[in-house]
């Protein structure tokens, strides 16, 4: 079984090879920084889930 980090950094490496700019952007403007800090304690620390539940995106 994959640890956290392992989970992340695999997301990391791959979630913009797995989704279109369209996808993404969904995403993004969906995302609160509450879901975030809650995709975190499943997934680990994705750098886009990071950025959304420390405010830096989703403005």
């Amino acid at each position: 079984m994959a640890t956290k980090q392992e989970v992340a950094d695999y997301i990391n490496d791959n979630y913009q090879a797995a989704w279109t700019d369209a996808e993404e952007a969904k995403i993004d403007s969906m995302l609160t920084p509450e879901l975030a800090a809650i995709l975190i304690k499943l997934v680990g620390d994705v750098t886009f889930l990071t950025d959304v539940r420390d405010n830096q995106s989703n403005n």
